[in-house]
């Protein structure tokens, strides 16, 4: 195993799969690079380095406009471990939306985790996950992948799913802040992917443009953001009763 460096490279609203990709990358001994696809929006070829790739599923597919700065990003035969990461009800197509989209952008994937995080919009399911077992099982896929490239075994990975993939869907409940404890600080103004939430009027946002990513709800100091609306409490209740058995951390290598 002979890289320059390991670039990792994640969307993470809410800090979870950027914490697994991160728990992936403490197993390998080399220089890193860190590119958060909530910001970086750039076009960029990855050569001589390993790279690790995360990803959370929005309903069933990776998130729109995650998959849209990842299609900037390339590979040349660029080895690249990927990182899936849901909570705990089903992650849908979007595995083989993911590793056909690196496939096609010339990166070589030595090794495909699914893995399980608290669900970013109903933090009653999967409650306090990744939990001990599951960075065990992640680390033992850490070990797996290590051994794999070690060893030079060559493989195409195969992973399920169905194309073509369903439209893109968002949720029609709403995001919330409470006046009384927000302090304006704009840091919800200024992390929005989405630019949903503006400087004049930081306590509303954009439901056109908000995609319910959680990073407003996730980066405010106060706690003051929230889902909320009519159908949240349905849609919650849908959801856990959707999540009733654990599900664990899979590999593909």
């Amino acid at each position: 195993m002979n890289f320059e460096k390991l670039s990792k490279i994640y969307f993470s609203p809410s800090g979870t799969t950027e914490k697994i990709v991160n728990e992936v990358a403490k197993n390998f001994n080399m220089t890193r690079e860190n590119y958060d696809l909530l910001s970086f929006d750039e076009s960029k070829t990855f050569t001589d380095e390993l790279v690790i790739i995360g990803i959370p599923v929005f309903d069933g597919r990776i998130p729109k406009l995650a998959c849209k700065r990842l299609s900037k990003i390339k590979g040349t035969d660029t080895k690249a471990i990927v990182v899936l990461n849901y909570g705990n009800i089903n992650y849908g197509d979007a595995l083989l939306e993911l590793v056909e989209l690196l496939k096609e952008n010339d990166f070589h994937i030595v090794g495909v985790a699914t893995t399980v995080s608290q669900h970013s919009q109903f933090n009653e399911v999967g409650s306090n996950r990744p939990d001990a077992s599951d960075m065990e099982r992640i680390n033992e896929f850490s070990r797996k992948v290590i051994e794999k490239l070690n060893s030079n075994t060559q493989n195409e990975i195969f992973v399920s799913g169905y194309k073509p993939f369903p439209d893109y869907k968002t949720p029609d409940f709403s995001v919330l802040c409470d006046e009384n404890l927000c302090i304006e600080c704009m840091d919800c103004v200024y992390t929005c992917p989405e630019e949903a939430i503006s400087e004049l009027t930081p306590t509303e946002t954009n439901l056109d443009d908000c995609t319910r990513c959680t990073t407003c709800i996730n980066v405010c100091p106060e706690n003051a953001r929230s889902f909320g609306g009519d159908t949240y409490q349905s849609e919650l209740e849908n959801a856990i009763s959707n999540s009733l058995e654990r599900n664990e951390v899979e590999f593909f290598l």
